[in-house]
Parts: structure tokens; sequence; C-alpha cells
């Protein structure tokens, strides 16, 4: 039953995309995973300001990894800047070392701090079954066996002053903040977070009389740490990061480039860092009214258990095409990248179709 509503959950939030008249700061939710066994893979990722309300929501459901979230935000409440947050996930997973099911919700109050910048405090609730764990099963996955739960306290900044949501040439988006996780709100673990996303967007050349007017340099700097303190011995693993696929190196399969236990079994780091260099121009700007555009790419990174670990990166190129896509009131950008790894990582393939609705930065 839980995997038939995360399915229809998923599919529900497959709606139309934010209105193209809507203020220019979409809320993004977190990249879905992939499955391990496929080489192409997809998403989607979805929103919609209607009046005071913005809402969004992801999906993802292909081979044995499904998940769905959705959430809304109130904006402006009683005509101050003050406003709430909600949101609501699911999640199942079939592995060949366990099942993961997740149910959660976080909620939130926030204030805006000026026209491109949100402060955002936040309660979040999952809960996690891990079941049908293998015999060989690594013991960062048979430790957190059975029903737990996560609760955390969070605090956060995002600020979005790019000039245009889906095909941006100028300005910056950074989402930093961090929580911590403690057993004294209802939960079973620990622990300690930071995260940050930072993009940057420039067009040098647009003075000039040439191509080059129209070519926009995209930097993207992934960061996380996550680290368990008091009693507990580690971070459950569906509380780690994993590296590689469509919104971090390109090239690699999803969670290729992470930490492995026993028969190489992914646990997941505490420490993420990732890298993405673009260069993006419009293509046939006359016939596509300068909605479609192709980019050249260059990603780095890895998740590491420890700091001690930093130092040997995964390394992508590739090129793909967007298009935006208008509909009524509403737009939205359909991409497809093609990557190629440019190191030996075992039997991992060399190359790599990603398939999603939205853009990872």
């Amino acid at each position: 039953m839980a995997r038939w509503a995360v399915a229809l959950l998923a599919l529900w939030l497959a709606a139309p995309l934010e209105a193209a008249d809507a203020p220019s700061q979409p809320v993004e939710p977190a990249a879905p995973v992939e499955p391990t066994t496929e080489r192409i893979t997809e998403s989607i990722a979805i929103g919609q300001q209607i009046g005071k309300i913005r809402w969004y929501g992801s999906g993802h459901l292909w081979g044995n990894v499904m998940r769905g979230r959705g959430g809304a935000q109130l904006r402006e409440l009683s005509g101050t800047p003050w406003f709430l947050s909600a949101e609501a996930r699911g999640e199942q997973e079939q592995r060949l070392a366990y099942d993961l099911r997740r149910w959660g919700g976080t909620g939130g109050v926030g204030r805006a701090l000026n026209e491109t910048t949100d402060l955002l405090a936040t309660y979040r609730l999952d809960s996690y079954k891990v079941f049908n764990t293998s015999p060989t099963v690594d013991p960062a996955f048979r430790t957190v066996a059975g029903r737990t739960a996560v609760t955390a306290l969070g605090l956060g900044l995002q600020h979005d002053s790019r000039d245009d949501p889906w095909y941006p040439t100028t300005g910056y988006k950074a989402k930093v903040g961090g929580e911590v996780a403690v057993e004294g709100l209802g939960g079973d673990y620990d622990f300690v977070r930071l995260d940050s996303d930072v993009a940057g967007y420039v067009t040098p050349f647009r003075d000039r009389d040439s191509w080059l007017a129209d070519v926009t340099f995209v930097e993207r700097l992934k960061v996380g740490w996550v680290e368990e303190f008091d009693d507990n011995s580690q971070v459950p693993f569906f509380e780690r990061y994993f590296a590689g696929g469509t919104k971090t190196v390109r090239g690699h399969r999803s969670r290729w480039l992470t930490p492995r236990g026993l028969e190489d079994q992914f646990v997941g780091g505490e420490i993420l860092l990732v890298n993405n260099v673009e260069a993006r121009m419009p293509i046939f700007a006359d016939q596509f009214d300068r909605r479609l555009s192709a980019a050249v790419f260059f990603d780095a990174g890895r998740a590491f258990r420890k700091f001690s670990d930093i130092g040997d990166f995964g390394y992508g190129v590739g090129g793909g095409l967007r298009y935006v896509v208008h509909l009524w009131k509403l737009a939205g950008v359909a991409r497809a990248d093609y990557g190629v790894s440019l190191d030996n990582e075992g039997d991992d393939s060399t190359s790599r179709l990603h398939l999603s609705f939205g853009v990872p930065f």
C-alpha cells in the first residue's frame, strides 16, 4: 500500500510548472535519487505561485526507487514580511542489500529580509523503516534496521538575485543552512548538519557584436557536512551524502562516487564536495524565440567519510540541451545532459544520459 501511495504522490506532483509571471524565486527541492542500474536517469521538479501561496514538488518514479514530495509557503502574512512553510514527503527504495521506506514532513516560519533573501526556521520529522536486509548487509544498514525517526531543528538563508529563474544570465542563487537532530525532540539520533549550495551567473561579453555576447558562464559549489554527537556511534546512512548522477557529477551513476562498505555497498559519506562549471548559449534563437539553448559542462566531486579522506574526486564532462516550455501562464525547462566520466571508477559506465524537467542550478 505504501509503495502505491508514494507512486501516486509522485504522479500527482507532475503538474504544470511555475507561473511565468510569478516572482522569480521558485523553491527548488532536493535532487531525487536515481537507480544505480540504469543508464538513463530522469526526474521532475515543479512549482507554481498563485497569489501569496507558493507551492512546489518533485517526483522520481523509475525502477526500484520512488520518491515524492510537495510543499507550500504562505507569503506576506497579514501584509508583513513573515511567511509560513510546510512540506510532506514519501519515499520507497528496493536495494539489493535492504529496503527503505520513509514518510515525513517539515514545518517552518520565515521572514523575507529583502526582495531577494529569506530567513527560515524549521522543525523536521522523518520516520524511516529499513527492512528485508540481506545476510551480508553492511553494519551501516543492519544497525538501523526496523523503525526509527529523525527530528531536527533547522535555520537557513536563501538568496536569489537571478534575472530569470529558467535561463539566468546574471546574479546569484544561494542556500546556506544548518540543523541539529536530537533525541529529546522525539527522534532516535543526535547529529549536526551544515549545507551550502551557491551558484553564480555571468555573461561577460554581452556588449560584443558576436556570438560570444550570448554565452553565459555558470559555476556552482555544493558543500555538506554531517556528524554525530552524544552517544551515537554514526550518522544513519539515510542521513548521509551520496554523489554521482544528474545533479552532482554527470557521467557517473547515481551514488557511484560515494564511500562503500561490505561487498561495495554504498553506505554514504559525512562530507560532500561538488563543483560544476557550465557555459550556456541560446541556439537557433530566431526560430525558437531564444527558448532553446546548448550547454557544455565540467563536473567534479565526491562524498567522503571524513575530512582526512578528501582528495580523490570524480570528474565528468559533457554537453546538453535545454528548452524553456511555455504553456498558458506556466513555464519550465526540459533538460537533456550527456556526461562522460574522466576517471576509472571500477565497473561504472563511461557515459550517461540524464533527462529531467527543471534545472539543477
